[in-house]
């Protein structure tokens, strides 16, 4: 596992808070100006460690909110009604195990890294399928 410098995911972190909307190749450099150790990494290096991660955990905070705060609106152009509640559940299942396999295509550094990760595409089919038959 690479090693996380702490000032850079803090650096990180209060950027993407003032400016969520920021690209990467903007974040990369203003990032490798303040610490230009982060020079060494390559941009897709820079954003599986630091802005992915960032993002992971807000998204992850998001969802562990508490039960009676306000629910998230539904996506533009998308009635609630859009999704059965029968099929709420297993679309969440099969949205995880996409989002994880992406971020795992993302977290990948080396080409034999994302070769790894794509030939074990099964194993998130496999997951993706057992979920769908339960429900």
């Amino acid at each position: 596992m690479p090693e996380i410098d702490e000032k850079v995911m803090t650096f990180v972190e209060v950027t993407l808070k003032k400016s969520p909307e920021i690209e990467l190749e903007d974040l990369f450099q203003r990032t490798k100006k303040v610490i230009p150790s982060i020079g060494e990494l390559s941009k897709r290096q820079f954003n599986a460690r630091y802005p992915l991660q960032v993002k992971r955990r807000r998204a992850l905070a998001e969802r562990g909110r508490g039960a009676g705060q306000k629910k998230k609106a539904p996506p533009r152009g998308r009635s609630p009604k859009t999704v059965p509640i029968q099929a709420a559940a297993p679309r969440d299942r099969v949205r995880q195990v996409l989002l994880r396999f992406a971020t795992d295509i993302a977290a990948a550094e080396e080409r034999k890294d994302l070769v790894k990760v794509l030939a074990g595409v099964d194993k998130y089919v496999d997951e993706i399928l057992t979920g769908v038959e339960k429900a």
